[in-house]
């Protein structure tokens, strides 16, 4: 909003100033860093009126010049002073041409445009602070007798203008510098998220992606349900800030929960096999005779199937029923170890975590993962949230929550959960389904992840007609990035 408030300023006081002084065209440029933290004077509008020009070409948009003689932009700025500068001479030679003071730019050749005269003035701020610097060219004179030259008059008005004009940019500026912070806030949020669960990188940036997609297929709606809806380009800034933030909240998880992949942790399934070897050895000591060499084979075959089974049943895939029960009987195998101690195959908690029916999490570790949504709104509502980006905890709070009431934290439905959230949810549940970096599952395929998402719908748990747009504007494609797109051609305030 503050970039776009910026261009729209920056055109609005050019034409003002062309309208005050009476000239065909003008340019100005703002003072800003380049990479190298030098001071730089960048071109941010122009209007030429004989040709038609409101805004700075797209060829001539690089442009930037330093604080320095080498051109009447830099030197007025560095200088800070007004020039008065005529590039051709108004009087012509006796042969009838217009001699030339000095070559023609290179803005004037890329523009086909003829410069005759140019009046150059710092952009001051009434602290003495330098925000810019705006040239005006070609005077256009008041009458068939007056020269077509800029007066004194003309460099008082520019002086008096100029500092109500560096002060509405300055304003301007500083609300793009608090965008760009905001914006470096939440980039630095998702790395350090990603970076607590490296499993999941990139998984907030394309959720963010896929929702802004859909809101820009929301816009182009004209008709039905989505017709009246509209978000304006501030609601797109806060929609993308809660997609961005939506998960935040796993700073909070504990970092071995929320990085895990099977039903069992690392050093829990090295137990298991470490006992089942020191079984093996009870059993090799046991059965030590020639003559009981084929129970003994029999013995550590059974052994070895039984780990096997403790290995399939521990991906965090759906547990087939056959698998569970062959779990809860490993529970009873025990070997007497030498020292007449006995040896279990399993312990009770670790059959418990064996047999969860899908996904890696115990019900203990589902709860303190989804306690993840919680701690978003907590961060989220800290953060001093600027005009029209206030709804962002509320957005992100309730990406999770079902229209039939069966989602968390909130456990809210129907017209509690907010549009915004209603397209989040989609999109987080179908790039959790798609993704293809998550090494504990596969990839689901496009057509079965919207099989999926469709039976949600049925369910009444997703809205059916945001899933309806999200198929048909095939805003699930992930070709670019999403911009805050959708022609403003519908009225009314999103949800």
């Amino acid at each position: 909003m503050s970039r776009q408030s910026l261009t729209t300023d920056l055109h609005s006081i050019l034409n003002s100033f062309l309208d005050l002084i009476g000239c065909d065209g003008g340019s100005i440029y703002t003072l800003e860093k380049n990479l190298q933290g030098d001071d730089v004077l960048v071109f941010k509008a122009m209007i030429t009126r004989s040709l038609g020009v409101e805004a700075v070409p797209t060829h001539l948009r690089s442009l930037v010049f330093r604080l320095d003689e080498n051109s009447t932009v830099g030197r007025t700025g560095l200088n800070r002073e007004v020039y008065n500068d005529s590039v051709i001479s108004v009087q012509p030679t006796a042969d009838g041409t217009v001699p030339r003071q000095r070559p023609r730019s290179a803005i004037d050749i890329a523009m086909g445009y003829e410069t005759l005269n140019m009046l150059s003035a710092p952009l001051l701020t009434p602290r003495g602070d330098l925000v810019g610097v705006i040239q005006l060219v070609n005077k256009i004179p008041e009458n068939m007798e007056t020269e077509a030259v800029f007066g004194e008059k003309d460099e008082r008005l520019c002086g008096i203008v100029s500092s109500q004009a560096a002060l509405v940019i300055e304003n301007s500026m500083l609300l793009v510098e608090q965008e760009n912070i905001l914006d470096g806030f939440v980039n630095a949020c998702v790395t350090a998220i990603e970076a607590r669960d490296p499993v999941t990188s990139g998984h907030s940036q394309r959720v963010c992606d896929l929702t802004l997609n859909l809101a820009s297929a929301v816009n182009r709606e004209q008709s039905g349900p989505l017709g009246l809806i509209h978000f304006s380009e501030t609601q797109f800034r806060e929609l993308r800030y809660a997609a961005m933030l939506h998960d935040i909240g796993k700073i909070s998880v504990k970092e071995h929960i929320l990085q895990k992949e099977k039903k069992l942790y690392p050093w829990e399934l090295k137990e298991i096999e470490m006992r089942f070897k020191l079984m093996k050895s009870a059993y090799r000591l046991e059965f030590h005779g020639e003559e009981n060499q084929l129970e003994l084979g029999r013995r550590l075959k059974d052994l070895d199937q039984a780990y096997q089974t403790i290995l399939k049943a521990n991906e965090p895939t759906v547990l087939p029923q056959e698998v569970s029960e062959n779990i809860l009987e490993l529970t009873k195998l025990q070997v007497k170890i030498d020292d007449g101690e006995v040896c279990c195959a399993l312990h009770a908690h670790e059959s418990q975590r064996l047999c969860i029916p899908r996904g890696s999490l115990s019900p203990e570790e589902r709860i303190e993962i989804e306690k993840h949504v919680s701690f978003t709104y907590e961060i989220l509502k800290m953060v001093p949230w600027s005009r029209g980006l206030e709804q962002v905890p509320t957005i992100a709070h309730r990406h999770h929550e079902k229209l039939d009431r069966t989602g968390y934290p909130l456990k809210v439905g129907g017209e509690d959960i907010p549009i915004q959230s209603r397209m989040l949810t989609i999109a987080d549940i179908y790039d959790a389904l798609t993704a293809k970096d998550r090494p504990y599952k596969a990839a689901v395929p496009l057509d079965k992840a919207l099989e999926i998402l469709e039976s949600e719908v049925k369910q009444g748990k997703l809205d059916g007609v945001l899933f309806k747009l999200f198929v048909q504007s095939r805003a699930y494609l992930l070709t670019t990035r999403s911009e805050t797109s959708g022609s403003p051609k519908k009225s009314g305030k999103a949800a």
